[in-house]
């Protein structure tokens, strides 16, 4: 029997939340066999519990670099989770299509996520979220509704539920969150 061990390096993960008023008692579990990358952040939110009692991550992305109306590659903040083949759209209502390709390697800084087609002009620190199905029009809609956020951000294995606590009720500061997904967290204030 081999002894196997494993070597992790601490990087600097974001702090978002300043003050924690109500959550869901017991916390939630998480799915992560949908999400990219090995890190769920703090304040990353969450769709309400399916019927197997799991949630989902609403996947977001903050754009670090201005978007070109026809450019095919988004550089974004680390900690998104996205994945290859999701679809993705800049507001709800407009286009959405397939992640093709993500870098991760080449800066420390941002990852690069590259889609097949464009989905317009996306301004430094705009947002990419994750849309429920690709969309050539004015279609595009939230993969999951969202309810909570991530009070503690924490690794995780691929293959295993990502067991947290998610906060109904909170203050942030700096947690991206765009409009069309704020709306719907009416107790969480960001500034």
């Amino acid at each position: 029997m081999g002894m196997t061990v494993k070597r992790n390096r601490d990087t600097r993960t974001p702090r978002v939340i300043m003050h924690k008023v109500a959550d869901i008692r017991g916390g939630v579990s998480v799915y992560s066999s949908d999400l990219g990358g090995d890190y769920l952040r703090e304040g990353a939110v969450l769709s309400a519990a399916d019927e197997k009692g799991i949630c989902h991550v609403v996947k977001i992305a903050q754009v670090v670099a201005e978007v070109g109306a026809s450019d095919t590659q988004i550089k974004v903040a680390k900690f998104h989770n996205f994945a290859v083949g999701n679809f993705i759209m800049s507001d709800v209502g407009g286009k959405a299509y397939a992640i093709t390709a993500i870098d991760t390697t080449s800066s420390k800084t941002y990852d690069t996520i590259t889609i097949g087609t464009a989905i317009g002009a996306v301004a430094k620190d705009g947002f990419i979220i994750e849309a429920a199905a690709q969309s050539a029009d004015t279609s595009s809609a939230l993969k999951y509704v969202p309810q909570t956020i991530v009070g503690t951000g924490k690794p995780f294995a691929k293959g295993s539920n990502i067991d947290t606590d998610a906060w109904l009720m909170a203050v942030t500061k700096g947690n991206p969150l765009p409009e069309c997904i704020a709306e719907h967290l009416k107790c969480i204030i960001n500034y």
